[in-house]
């Protein structure tokens, strides 16, 4: 039995006793059910509308994704249609799927109760911004930190056909890459009259996440501290060091790496109001002492590339020097 992953159907099928097992595969990597399932159909629906070079390279555009291969068959055997099947398909193998994608995507959003809307763009805004994957703790903490709340948690679930949390790191993680390309188009802002559409504020979600990084970064806890791997002695060159890479996960933290080697991205990429409002923190960052625990970090992870280019990114904006 297959289906999408519904949290409501996943709460009667999981307590049943006479179930084998209850997985989740959509999209997953180390299985191919999806575009062989999507090859099956393909084949199925339109054996007698296409040859079956051009059936496989609708199968190939597809890329698995069963959404945009039934969207597809229907445009093909659509009798009332006024094209021939063979230039509908020329159609579908020149478009970049937005077209077709965009509107089911936006389904998704319909069933959701709209009291919710407004938060659960603000996670997806997050999601989209973040430089690596991030966990549905940090999600919630980037909004806390902001003066917004919600959970991330009860967003997988009830977007468990677009998202899913990693049973081994907890990283929540996007299914497809078209639904990030979806989100992406949703950052524009909609006309006035467009009220219902979704609308996924990107600099605001930086902003968000560079204020977290700065609070991360300047932590009394687990922020930037003079010898943070507590190294014998600084004359050693960091290949010169044994364990480095156990003393590194051990002394500086998760959120500290994502903080030291991303903040400036976030910064560069906010809107002028954030940056603005976040001034004295990054001024603080960038002198000593911080200044220097900072590279420290950047030394013993191989952030100094990145750190550069972020530097060059945040020159670009006026008052920040």
């Amino acid at each position: 039995m297959t289906s999408r992953p519904d949290p409501v159907i996943q709460a009667v099928l999981g307590p049943l006793a006479i179930k084998s097992k209850l997985e989740d595969r959509l999209h997953d990597v180390k299985h191919h059910d999806n575009i062989g399932d999507v090859a099956v159909y393909i084949h199925k629906a339109l054996d007698n509308v296409l040859p079956e070079g051009k059936r496989q390279r609708l199968i190939k555009k597809a890329n698995g994704l069963f959404i945009w291969a039934s969207t597809a068959c229907r445009m093909l055997t659509n009798e009332t249609s006024l094209s021939p099947p063979e230039v509908t398909y020329d159609h579908l193998m020149s478009m970049d799927k937005a077209g077709v994608i965009d509107d089911l995507y936006n389904l998704i959003f319909v069933r959701m109760d709209p009291e919710f809307h407004t938060i659960m763009y603000k996670m997806l805004a997050v999601l989209l911004a973040a430089f690596e994957p991030l966990t549905a703790d940090d999600v919630d903490d980037i909004l806390k930190h902001s003066g917004a709340y919600g959970s991330a948690k009860a967003l997988v679930r009830n977007l468990g056909s677009v998202l899913v949390e990693d049973g081994t790191t907890s990283l929540i993680q996007f299914r497809h890459p078209t639904f990030v390309e979806y989100l992406r188009r949703c950052s524009v802002a909609p006309p006035i009259d467009t009220r219902n559409n979704v609308y996924i504020r990107i600099p605001d979600a930086h902003g968000q996440a560079a204020v977290w990084c700065l609070k991360h970064l300047t932590s009394r806890s687990d922020g930037l501290k003079f010898n943070i791997c507590q190294l014998e002695s600084s004359f050693y060159l960091n290949r010169e060091i044994p364990n480095l890479d156990t003393r590194v996960s051990r002394f500086i933290s998760r959120h500290l790496r994502y903080a030291s080697s991303h903040w400036l991205f976030h910064v560069a990429e906010a809107g002028d109001s954030w940056r603005s409002m976040i001034k004295k923190e990054i001024q603080q960052i960038i002198q000593v002492p911080y200044v220097l625990y900072w590279m420290e970090v950047l030394s013993l992870t191989g952030g100094v590339p990145r750190a550069i280019t972020g530097l060059r990114a945040i020159t670009r904006h006026a008052g920040i020097a």
